[in-house]
């Protein structure tokens, strides 16, 4: 059950970045509206009467362990394993434990085999190791949430492992369903998910559609995700005009309209004052490179 599975849906989540000149030649419109996107005008929200809390966010460790920055929060947001095994499970989580951070997050990613119940055999070994998993000072968040008290600030935050089906692994769906419709609660300040919003640190087009959806309706102050290895890196959303044209390019792989729409709405955006980016986008995937062979870096953001 916890073998090492097919490399298909790691040769598709980890391939290398194409070239510019390679995007360009798979997709103009694409291209164009996102190097539009990236000159967007980020006006970033600032919290005069409210302590700032520091937010460290890691995901997609597979096995490997890195210093960590202190802060407030730490969050891993999935695949703290390669193969989900008991042994992998209990010395990434005690790792975890062992910092000094004062409040600790986890949602399993779709490698933690041995956390989806789903998957578990008829010998009833995996439920069995379940119940041995030691999970100390460590939160752990399946489709559910926790209001926590930092810095005098009360924050909810909800937590998923879903993602959508690529292979046979844990806490997949079918990409055309919507897993996502209403679950995430409105007042929902910090959003965990291991799998990404489509368009948004996902390489373009990995992400889900039905979770963009849901990003819009909630507005939390910070998005964490991980699963696109290649994805890595922090974004500003502004849920403005500007960014909803981008959007419909993204879901539509292109078109002439579409780009002519997203090129206007850029065009509009630089002659009124930018809507104020209340909302980061983190995909902090630690493992990276054509053979999980690059080590990347914990991101921390202020919330």
């Amino acid at each position: 059950m916890f073998g090492q599975q097919n490399s298909g849906l790691d040769a598709l989540l980890h391939r290398p970045r194409p070239s510019a000149w390679q995007l360009f030649l798979r997709n103009p419109s694409v291209f164009i509206t996102r190097k539009l996107y990236s000159w967007r005008r980020i006006a970033k929200a600032t919290r005069d009467t409210e302590p700032e809390v520091s937010v460290v966010c890691i995901s997609d460790t597979h096995n490997s362990q890195c210093e960590i920055p202190t802060g407030d929060i730490l969050i891993h947001a999935g695949d703290l394993t390669q193969s989900g095994s008991l042994e992998e499970l209990q010395a990434t989580i005690t790792w975890l434990h062992n910092q000094p951070h004062q409040v600790k997050l986890v949602v399993a990613g779709n490698h933690d085999l041995l956390l989806d119940s789903n998957k578990d055999s008829q010998d009833g070994k995996a439920a069995m190791g379940r119940q041995k998993l030691e999970w100390g000072s460590i939160n752990y968040l399946q489709d559910d949430s926790i209001t926590v008290s930092v810095r005098g600030r009360r924050l909810k935050i909800y937590g998923s492992p879903k993602s959508p089906r690529q292979g046979n692994w844990a806490f997949q769906y079918l990409r055309e369903d919507d897993v996502w419709e209403h679950k995430i609660p409105d007042d929902t300040d910090i959003l965990i998910t291991h799998g990404p919003p489509r368009g948004h640190l996902d390489l373009t087009n990995l992400g889900c559609h039905h979770l963009l959806r849901e990003l819009w309706r909630v507005h939390p102050l910070l998005h964490v995700f991980g699963h696109v290895h290649e994805g890595y890196g922090h974004e500003w959303v502004q849920f403005d005009a500007f960014q909803a044209a981008y959007e419909r390019v993204i879901l539509a792989r292109g078109g002439l309209w579409n780009l002519i729409g997203a090129f206007k709405a850029f065009v509009l955006s630089l002659f009124v004052p930018p809507v104020e980016a209340t909302c980061q986008l983190v995909n902090p995937a630690l493992v990276g490179g054509l053979r999980d062979d690059l080590r990347r870096k914990p991101i921390t953001v202020y919330i």
